[in-house]
């Protein structure tokens, strides 16, 4: 068995560990993205820059900023729903990409003992190599919601005032950067 899928397996099973509070459920603990500028709890999106104070977006698209409500249009309302629909996803999808790389590394410690025992190891690998494209079909997910998160972020900035401190969150390349890592 190819060194690299236990490696990746290993890693996947890391992510996993780091998406939660221990429990599988992904109702439960908070998501961090883009070092911190985003959180993610109990359906809730906090964002949170150094020179702003910190903005809360709820499920239903209210904007609040240092505890205030933001008056807004429905039009802005909708791209605030759009942007904490993004923010859930990748928190979900970072969940699934966890699950899939825990599964991937069962599968290649399984793989590993019954290799040893029969000493047919093709076979173990392409059902690891199988599992292994579940986690690169969850992860580019994740990639596809940080581009929804960096869009929705771009028209907020220019059609809502208060939300442009909170404007660069997500950098200009992180879609590109997110495909870019999940190919290798």
């Amino acid at each position: 068995m190819p060194l690299r899928l236990v490696f990746f397996a290993l890693l996947a099973t890391g992510l996993l560990a780091g998406c939660g509070n221990g429990s599988m459920m992904s109702d439960f603990g908070s998501t961090s993205i883009a070092n911190g500028g985003i959180r993610v709890k109990h359906g809730v999106v906090t964002l949170h820059v150094s020179d702003a104070p910190n903005a809360v977006i709820s499920a239903n698209g209210e904007l609040r900023v240092d505890g205030k409500v933001v008056a807004t249009t429905s039009a802005q309302q909708a791209l605030l729903k759009r942007y904490a629909t993004a923010a859930l996803a990748v928190r979900e999808h970072g969940i699934a990409t966890g699950k899939a790389g825990a599964a991937v590394a069962g599968a290649a410690i399984r793989g590993i003992a019954a290799s040893i025992a029969s000493g047919d190891s093709d076979q173990i690998d392409k059902h690891v190599d199988a599992k292994a494209k579940q986690v690169d079909t969850e992860a580019n997910k994740i990639c596809v919601d940080i581009a929804n998160l960096k869009a929705t972020q771009n028209a907020l900035a220019i059609d809502l005032p208060a939300f442009r401190p909170y404007a660069g969150i997500i950098h200009a390349d992180a879609g590109t950067d997110c495909k870019d890592d999940s190919a290798h």
